[in-house]
This record gives structure tokens, sequence and C-alpha cells, in this order.
């Protein structure tokens, strides 16, 4: 509950019509979320009947909005985001939450690690913030959008880590916190990021859970003599395949000594091969592994599996 005067107060708004009630029991952005006793941040009037229907008690607009009922609360927002992000700091502070400052290429392992990625806008992370549990862990790449939601963030800490024997790029040994983890599905190219995470959980004395399976900004693939997608152990030729230039340029750099590693984007001179179709690559042959930036993941499949199956090593 929160008494309304206090919640004018921290919203920074104008009371324009004062109701009968003294407090809320919560607070929603989407009619969907809107219960009985709820304030609503109302950003269009087209909403208003309705969440007056489901028994708001107070309604937040930036707007000059006519009042339908005077038992219920009119607070006038100069900015309806500004105020958003007031509570969310305010229900930071209360709930203890911990913000995490990760780069860009950390913060592709959140998921893998169960940690919570935010969208980096008040209205996006509304929900997810304010249905967070004490102490729960969001994750963000951006400072300033961290700083808003809380006094303080913290970073990954630093770790001692050894990589043992990496004959496969694709799978990783490593010692790390005094803990062996053993064939790993990781390349060995983010076993630094990995350790980065297993001192996080160590230092919050958290259970570590790493899956895999949902490091899905890239793809492994390996392909048979035809140019056709094949299961792994079935192949020594492989395509990477990732979405974005930072991810491709992570691998370029990290990869480049290595033996067979090669590199093609489309229409650029930044690479070992250029391309203009996906079928241009069917004729490339001088690698072991190809490393491809790629804007559509479904035509990639679509053009190498003969049965449009996705053969991936971790799937």
């Amino acid at each position: 509950m929160m008494n309304i005067s206090n919640l004018n107060e921290l919203l920074n708004t104008q009371i324009t019509n004062k109701g009968s009630v003294s407090s809320v029991g919560g607070f929603a952005l989407e009619l969907k979320e809107l219960k009985h006793g709820y304030a609503f941040f109302c950003q269009n009037e087209e909403d208003l009947d309705k969440a007056l229907q489901q028994g708001a008690f107070a309604i937040i607009s930036e707007k000059e909005l006519a009042v339908k009922d005077k038992e219920v609360f009119y607070l006038k927002s100069k900015n309806l985001k500004n105020s958003l992000t007031r509570l969310l700091r305010f229900i930071s502070e209360e709930k203890e939450l911990c913000f995490l400052k990760l780069d860009t290429e950390s913060l592709n392992f959140s998921k893998a690690f169960s940690l919570q990625k935010l969208q980096g806008d008040v209205c996006l992370d509304f929900n997810l913030l304010l249905k967070a549990k004490q102490k729960a862990i969001f994750c963000y790449d951006e400072e300033s959008y961290l700083l808003q939601l809380g006094a303080y963030y913290e970073r990954l800490p630093s770790s001692c880590f050894e990589i043992l024997n990496h004959s496969s790029l694709f799978f990783t040994n490593l010692l790390c916190e005094n803990s062996y983890f053993k064939n790993l599905h990781l390349p060995f190219i983010y076993a630094e990021i990995f350790a980065h995470f297993v001192a996080f959980f160590e230092q919050k004395k958290m259970p570590l859970h790493f899956d895999s399976n949902k490091l899905d900004f890239f793809n492994v693939c390996f392909i048979n003599g035809k140019m056709e997608l094949t299961e792994f152990g079935k192949s020594s030729r492989a395509f990477i395949i990732v979405f974005k230039e930072n991810d491709f340029l992570y691998w370029q750099k990290a990869c480049h000594d290595i033996k067979g590693f090669k590199s093609a984007k489309k229409n650029s001179l930044s690479c070992d091969f250029s391309y203009q179709t996906l079928n241009d690559l069917r004729k490339l042959k001088d690698f072991r592994y190809l490393l491809i930036l790629l804007e559509n993941r479904e035509e990639f499949f679509n053009e190498f599996s003969a049965q449009q199956k996705e053969f991936s090593l971790f799937k």
C-alpha cells in the first residue's frame, strides 16, 4: 500500500482531482495488469473509462483528462516516463535490487546464467521490475540507464582461470575459482567471460546455473562435402553464424590465428570472403571454420538444409 499524498510527491505530479481514498494497493501501466485499488498510468484517453471500470483509485497522466469519477484521484505528470522512473527507483531501493553493468559481449550470456536482462526503457521494463523478487539481479550494458534505476551498479569481478587442452574450438575445459569445468559446450574464446560470471556468483554466494542452449547469439552448424548441414561428429568443417556486427568482430579478432578459420560478410572487404547471395557460400572450399554475418537465420537454414532441419552443436 502507498499513501496517495506520498505517491504524488514521489512522482512529482500535481493533484487535479482529490478523490475519496487515501492509498493505492499497487501500480499498473497496462489495463491487463490493473486491479481494483491500483494506481493506473494512463497513456491515452481511450483507456480511461476501462481503468475506472476496473476500479483504479488513482489515474496518472500527462494529459488533462476529464474528471469522470470524482471519487478517484487524478495526478498530472509533466513527463510520464520521468514519473515511472522515479517510482521504479523507489521500488528498486525498497526491494534492494542489484543492477549489473555488463559489456555487450557479456550481456549475451545473461540468459544462459538465468539473469534477467533489461530492455533499456522504463515502459518496457516496468512490469519486470515491479514484480521482481527481493534482491533480484538485473543486467544491462548502458550505465546511464542503470543509474536512473539505482544509486549504483555492480560489475563482474576479475577472476583467475586456466584453459586446459582446448583441442576443439567449440568445447572448453576450464579451471576457475577452485572449480573444474569439463567439456563445457562453450567456445574457448568466451572462457574469460564465463570465468567472470563464475566469480560473480561465488562473490554473491549464489548457486551457479549455466545452460549453453540459451546462448542464442550464435550458431555452430557442421557441413558435409555437399555443403549441406550435417550432425555434429560427421564433419570437420563448420559454419559459425552470428547476427550482429560486434559479435562478428569479436570472433574475427579472437580466432584470426586459428588454422583454417575464415570470415565472410555480404558485400564487404573487411573479411576473407565477400558474398552477394547465400548460394555464393557454396563455392567456398578453403576453410575449416567459416564465420558468417547473417541478417536472416531462417533463410540460411532453408538454403543449406535439404531437410530444412537445423543442426547445431548446442541444440
